[in-house]
């Protein structure tokens, strides 16, 4: 196909709608609001508490989103993630604790609502020779997120409702791209046949790749949260300040941005599997390199490196599901985003326990915990006889 036939200006409108909520949607609750909530005296249950219920707020808007966007259009949905989003920021501006878990649910459900009513639209329109890649670069550009906001924060401050006001700010701003996206018309079912029932989500195509997926996805919310929801405790273990704390989470923020193309690239010409292996191997090196008592500069490099691992989980966990050939992609993407988000509930609660029992080094023992368990299976998929190289 030649490539004036791609709707390249959508394309780049959706990249840059996703790039600016991810700030507000992601960046702000997901990776600043811990650090606030820690300063207004939150103990370690209650952040354990908030951070998975960003990650259970996510999983309702996961599965409605498909569903919804077939109704009301993938643009409508997109704006109600948003608002919803708005509305979560604005209960934590009330300052009452108790509304916390309310608008951590919140900003999960808007979170994961934009999620899939944005992605698939995107990569479905997306060339598919090109697609892993595709899939690296949108999420080296949403990457960006875990890097600008406590970057903004740093700059403006953290104290009073500013990182609030600064999320809120990211969220109404990119809705304006959608301007420039066009929206493909929705399927409208044909009322002469029986309709057709939505299977559920647990019945998934029988492919390795999308099995991989799953598997990759699963690990790599527990990973994500985990980090994201008590890195701060990490942090005060080895005696970090809070401005040590915030660019160490740059930092991280940077791994994650600049090494997305790469997973990409890596899945498109060596298969998902070895991509898959590689990256876990990987990161369970990582965690436990942290666990050392490390100076600023050597910590930096760990945790730039420990960014884009624990990035890539997701980005390969999409590139499987983009990359499945039977099935719905939406309904594939959405099945993969749930199984991440759902192990994302648990996972800052595991590594608490792991805290509260070896300290504040009990987070990264967790996360070389789940990267070598990870390894272990795709090990055992990726050497089987049954399944080629090229297939996975």
């Amino acid at each position: 196909m030649n490539t004036l036939q791609y709707d390249w200006r959508s394309i780049a409108a959706l990249n840059v709608v996703s790039t600016l909520a991810q700030v507000g949607q992601f960046g702000i609750p997901f990776i600043v609001i811990p650090l606030w909530l820690e300063q207004q005296g939150a103990t370690t249950l209650q952040l354990s508490l908030f951070a998975s219920s960003l990650w259970l707020g996510q999983l309702p808007g996961l599965h409605w989103a498909p569903r919804m966007t077939q109704m009301l259009g993938a643009k409508r949905v997109i704006l109600i993630a948003l608002l919803v989003t708005v509305l979560a920021l604005s209960l934590l501006a009330t300052g009452v604790h108790a509304l916390w878990l309310a608008a951590g649910l919140l900003a999960g459900f808007g979170q994961g609502l934009r999620w899939i009513g944005l992605e698939p639209w995107l990569y479905n329109i997306a060339p598919g020779h090109a697609r892993g890649r595709l899939v690296g670069f949108h999420e080296s550009l949403i990457a960006l997120a875990p890097i600008v906001a406590p970057a903004l924060c740093g700059w403006l401050g953290i104290e009073g409702a500013t990182p609030l006001l600064l999320g809120m700010g990211f969220v109404m701003v990119s809705a304006l791209p959608m301007l420039w996206a066009t929206e493909e018309p929705r399927s409208v079912p044909d009322p002469t046949l029986p309709a057709a029932r939505t299977q559920p989500f647990w019945r998934l195509p029988k492919e390795t790749i999308l099995l991989i997926g799953v598997a990759v996805a699963l690990f790599g919310g527990m990973s994500e949260s985990a980090f994201a929801g008590l890195f701060s405790i990490y942090g005060r273990a080895h005696q970090l300040d809070v401005t040590q704390i915030a660019s160490l989470l740059i930092s991280f923020g940077a791994g994650g941005l600049l090494l997305q193309y790469a997973a990409g690239w890596l899945a498109d010409h060596r298969g998902i599997g070895f991509a898959c292996l590689t990256c876990s191997v990987c990161a369970a090196g990582v965690a436990v390199l942290l666990t050392l008592p490390l100076g600023m500069v050597w910590l930096h490099i760990a945790v730039f490196a420990l960014g884009g691992l624990v990035t890539a989980y997701l980005t390969l966990a999409l590139i499987a599901s983009a990359k499945t050939s039977s099935g719905n992609m939406a309904r594939n993407m959405s099945v993969v985003s749930m199984v991440y988000t759902a192990t994302a509930i648990v996972g800052p609660l595991l590594a608490g326990g792991a805290i509260k029992v070896l300290g504040g080094n009990g987070l990264m023992w967790t996360l070389a915990a789940f990267a070598l368990v990870l390894t272990a299976w795709l090990s055992r998929i990726v050497s089987r006889d049954a399944v080629r190289p090229a297939a996975v």
